[in-house]
């Protein structure tokens, strides 16, 4: 004779429930200097973009974000600006989980090096 098997014991639904707060909370263990440098290095990629800094200074109350670009003459510069401040610059706030009080943005657009001409002797 086989045994039926015990039945199942009774279980409890549990509701799945958003713990997530609705607003962004301060992310106080992150660095800014971390933040701010890959920030530049995400940059930093772009082939038109000669150099990159970003500087975020102050506490999270009063943040300061300070951008300094240097491109070269490229079609692509304008979208790079765009980006930078619809996407990277509210990018960085969710990270942080602030906004900042403050942002200093600095372009400007280096003229291309000067091909070296060969000397022909004469």
């Amino acid at each position: 004779m086989l045994l039926a098997p015990h039945p199942a014991p009774a279980t409890t639904v549990v509701p799945v429930v958003d713990t997530a707060p609705t607003g962004v909370a301060p992310a106080r263990s992150v660095s800014l200097s971390s933040v701010a440098r890959a920030a530049t290095l995400g940059v930093q990629v772009y082939p038109s973009v000669a150099s990159a800094e970003f500087r975020i200074t102050g506490d999270l109350e009063g943040m300061h974000l300070a951008v300094t670009l240097v491109l070269t003459p490229s079609p692509e510069n304008q979208r790079i600006k765009d980006e930078i401040s619809t996407e990277l610059i509210p990018g960085l706030e969710i990270i942080l989980g602030a906004s900042f009080a403050r942002t200093t943005l600095d372009y400007s657009v280096a003229e291309p090096a000067l091909a070296a001409v060969p000397a022909v002797a004469a």
